[in-house]
């Protein structure tokens, strides 16, 4: 018969070495999210919505995606912001977090957020054309942006 310390032993080499197999560098991450974020193209938008097939709001999306790579983040834009580390925009990647505040431009008040996909554009769920593609250098976008953020572990 195993002692308790042989059995806690045991399952913490089986947990380590099941660990090191599954795991993703931060570059294979960062892009599942960017695949990921295709997934949910053309969903419809919902506010308080988190169902691809009745309908997401933008912090749904962002939350659904990184939760399908694996990576948890709260459930509301403002949670995510704090959730994350705020990046200059010159170092923003695939798969990081933007900012805004749409109710209320000029002010620091998050009210939206979308995943930043490379090359100038992000996806994130708009009330008007539910989740899809944007550029960051769109004028409505771009006025209203406050942050450009990463997952803490990026």
């Amino acid at each position: 018969m195993m002692s308790g310390k042989k059995i806690f032993l045991f399952i913490l080499i089986f947990f380590t070495a099941f660990e090191e197999i599954h795991s993703k560098t931060i570059a294979e991450a960062r892009n599942e999210i960017v695949k990921n974020t295709l997934n949910y193209l053309n969903t419809p938008y919902l506010w308080g919505g988190m169902h691809p097939q009745t309908g997401m709001d933008c912090s749904a999306f962002v939350k659904l995606v990184y939760l399908d790579s694996g990576i948890f983040l709260p459930r509301v834009s403002s949670e995510q912001f704090f959730q994350t580390a705020r990046i200059s925009p010159s170092e923003v990647l695939p798969g990081d977090l933007i900012f805004f505040s749409m109710k209320a431009p000029g002010s620091q008040k998050v009210d939206h957020v979308g995943i930043y996909v490379g090359k100038g554009f992000f996806v994130h769920a708009s009330f008007t054309a539910g989740v899809h593609i944007d550029s960051v250098y769109n004028p409505y976008y771009f006025s209203r942006m406050i942050s450009v953020r990463k997952y803490k572990g990026f």
